[in-house]
């Protein structure tokens, strides 16, 4: 493939993947705050119902990957991104009229919709690139997406306690929506060769060494899924921090990964990269942790730059690894199937963090729950390692 036709493809993904991440971070970071806070729902709860949603979200993935394959990944990202944009301007209207349950429904739309976005964009860097290129690509684009989500959430966090917090939902979802206009001129870059068939949806689970790292990546994202749930609710209501200094940790953490992923992508490909999750995982884990040495904004920025310094071991590999163990003509079933596991960790993540914290135990020993459970993953990334 024409070096000049990668380099466009990636660039046009690449922004787009700025311009959608700034989107969602603007807002989507606030959203269990926002449940907490001003409708007053508890946080098991409010986990509970982004499990759900994230249940729906999962399941698209594996559907639009296998769709995917046969129909192409531009129609999948443009029905993703209009589909958000129209749930996100559907939850402005009810958050208007201060309907909760409508509210909750939309979240599932948006999840519904983030699957078609998600597994066709991450197919698109396997279909152009060739495996020892992808640890590049794959950190270009979260780079794109973390600098995406740094801005975001420090504009969100200052709007949150406004009175133009409500008219965010939709102008988010018009900006969405622009963007799926924006995919119309994109080239296909899927070779469809096979016609869809409901059975190859599971095709990539026949793989053993796939399915278990599919299962470590499950529970590696059960961490990921506490960074804008339980960590921001612990810090606000435990700490006494506002939303605004929330919002500058993500923002921290947002532009590190930007500045940094594509030098710790380019380290990962020379060397082991299964000893890049392995420790990745457990210094995310940590990092979580570290929350109990203090109670100060400052130490929150600690214990942010620990956790992101872990992400971006842990992430630098995680994709390309996972599509390196797929076929040409599977790549979006395998794309699918691996986003299924990780966007269904993500979203258990705020339940399983709010469960934890319903026990009401001492605060070290519920984050040290949560850091047994990286140090469980590392585990299972080390078998694969060792065994296959």
């Amino acid at each position: 493939m024409e070096a000049s036709y990668k380099i466009n493809v990636l660039r046009f993904i690449v922004i787009l993947s700025f311009l959608r991440s700034f989107s969602f971070g603007s807002i989507w970071s606030f959203l269990i705050l926002f449940l907490v806070l001003i409708f007053n729902l508890s946080l098991s709860f409010a986990g509970l119902f982004v499990f759900i949603s994230g249940i729906v979200g999962a399941l698209s993935q594996i559907l639009a990957g296998a769709v995917s394959d046969s129909f192409g990944r531009k129609r999948m990202v443009i029905l993703g991104l209009a589909g958000q944009g129209l749930s996100f301007i559907f939850i402005g209207i009810f958050v208007v009229l201060k309907s909760i349950y409508s509210i909750l429904l939309g979240m599932i739309l948006i999840n519904f919709f983030s699957g078609f976005y998600f597994s066709s964009i991450n197919a698109i860097v396997a279909d152009i690139m060739d495996k020892n290129e992808r640890f590049g690509g794959y950190a270009l684009l979260r780079a794109a997406a973390n600098f995406g989500w740094g801005i975001g959430p420090a504009i969100g966090g200052f709007i949150f306690y406004t009175k133009y917090f409500n008219i965010s939902f939709f102008a988010i979802g018009a900006l969405l929506s622009l963007l799926s206009l924006y995919m119309i001129k994109f080239p296909e870059t899927a070779k469809v060769t096979s016609r869809f068939r409901f059975n190859d949806m599971m095709k990539a689970l026949k793989n053993l060494k796939f399915l278990l790292y599919c299962v470590a990546a499950f529970i590696s994202f059960l961490i990921f899924g506490q960074f804008n749930s339980t960590f921001a609710v612990y810090e606000s209501e435990v700490n006494g921090i506002s939303s605004f200094y929330i919002g500058l940790a993500w923002t921290l953490n947002g532009f590190l990964v930007g500045f940094t992923q594509y030098f710790f992508a380019k380290l990962a490909n020379t060397s082991n990269q299964m000893k890049f999750l392995i420790y990745g995982i457990i210094i995310y884990g940590f990092g979580y942790f570290s929350t109990i040495f203090s109670s100060s904004i400052w130490w929150m920025f600690v214990s942010v730059t620990i956790i992101t310094l872990g992400e971006l071991i842990f992430s630098s590999t995680a994709n390309a690894v996972a599509m390196n163990m797929a076929n040409e003509e599977d790549i979006g079933k395998y794309s699918g199937t691996y986003n299924f596991f990780t966007f269904i960790g993500r979203a258990f993540g705020p339940l399983y963090g709010g469960l934890i914290f319903s026990l009401y135990l001492p605060y070290n020993n519920m984050w040290g729950i949560i850091f047994l459970t990286a140090l469980f993953a590392s585990f299972l990334f080390l078998l694969i390692d060792k065994f296959f």
